[in-house]
C-alpha cells in the first residue's frame, strides 16, 4: 500500500502540488485526470523520487517516514519499489530491446547476464516484442518502443508501475496496441498509477480515478463517481470537452 499525505512541490514560486492526500491499496489500479498543468506529471515523479518533494508524508509498505527527515534507506526504497513508464520512451537508442531491458536487471539488481537475459527475454514475449528483441529502437516504431519500456519496467518486478501519458507521444494508430498491454499488465493485478488524457481508457481500466485541479485533489472515487455522477462544476466542464463517449454519461 502507498499513503501520501499533504504532499507539497514547488519550483520556485509555482506550487505545483498544495497538500495532495492519496491512497493507493495493493492490486489497485488508479487513475489521475485532470487539465494540462494541474501536477499530474510532477505527483508521480514524487513517488518515483525523480523530483524530490517539499514536504509531507508518505507509508509505502512497512516504510513509513516524513519527506524532510528521509533517510537514505527510505528515499532507496521508494526508488527500488516504483518504476515510470515515460511517455517518451526513455530507451538506450545504442542498445538493443534485450539490452534495454536487460539494463536495470544487471546494473541495478546484479543479476548475472544469463538470468537477466532470461527474465528480460519473457517480458519482451509478454508484450509481444520478443521477436523484435535485436533490434534497436530507430528500428522500432514508437508504439514498439513503448511496449519495450513496459517490458523493461514489469522485468524488475516493481511494487507499483507509474504510467506517465504512455500514449501522448503515439501516432493514433499506435495507441491502441499500448493501451492493450496496460490491460493486460492490470489484469495480472499490478499495481498501477495512470496518468493519461485517453479517458475511455481511464474509465475502461481503473478502480479508482483522482481529479487533479491546480495542485489539489477537487474529487476521488470510482470512474463512474467521479466521471459521470460528480456534482463539481469543474469536473463537468473539464469531462464536456475531452473525447469521452457519450455511452458512459447516459
Amino acid at each position: 500500500m502507498i499513503q501520501i499525505k499533504n504532499l507539497k512541490k514547488s519550483f520556485k514560486k509555482l506550487k505545483v502540488l498544495d497538500g495532495v492526500d492519496l491512497t493507493v491499496n495493493d492490486g489497485e489500479v488508479v487513475g489521475i485526470i485532470g487539465a494540462s498543468g494541474s501536477g499530474k506529471s510532477t505527483l508521480l515523479r514524487c513517488i518515483d523520487y525523480l523530483e524530490t518533494p517539499d514536504s509531507g508524508h508518505y507509508t509505502f509498505d512497512e516504510i513509513d517516514f516524513d519527506v524532510k527527515k528521509a533517510k537514505k534507506t527510505d528515499v532507496d526504497y521508494m526508488v527500488k519499489h516504483s518504476t515510470m513508464v515515460f511517455q517518451s520512451f526513455n530507451l538506450f537508442k545504442y542498445k538493443t530491446a534485450l539490452e534495454n531491458v536487460m539494463e536495470g536487471l544487471v546494473v541495478v539488481q546484479k543479476k548475472s547476464k544469463d538470468e537477466a537475459k532470461k527474465i528480460a527475454e519473457q517480458y519482451l514475449d509478454k508484450v509481444g516484442m520478443l521477436e523484435r528483441a535485436n533490434h534497436y529502437p530507430n528500428q522500432l516504431s514508437g508504439g514498439q518502443q513503448q511496449r519495450v519500456a513496459i517490458a523493461r519496467s514489469l522485468a524488475l518486478d516493481p511494487k507499483v508501475i507509474l504510467f506517465d501519458e504512455p500514449t501522448s507521444a503515439l501516432d493514433p494508430e499506435m495507441i491502441q496496441e499500448v493501451l492493450k498491454v496496460i490491460r493486460d499488465v492490470a489484469q495480472d493485478g499490478k499495481t498501477m498509477i495512470i496518468v493519461s488524457h485517453e479517458m475511455n481508457f481511464i474509465y475502461d481500466i481503473c478502480d479508482k480515478v483522482v481529479f487533479l485541479d491546480q495542485g489539489k485533489i477537487l474529487e476521488e472515487g470510482t470512474p463512474r463517481q467521479v466521471m459521470v455522477e460528480t456534482q463539481n462544476e469543474r469536473i463537468k466542464q473539464f469531462v464536456s470537452k475531452v473525447n469521452f463517449i457519450d455511452q458512459y454519461v447516459i
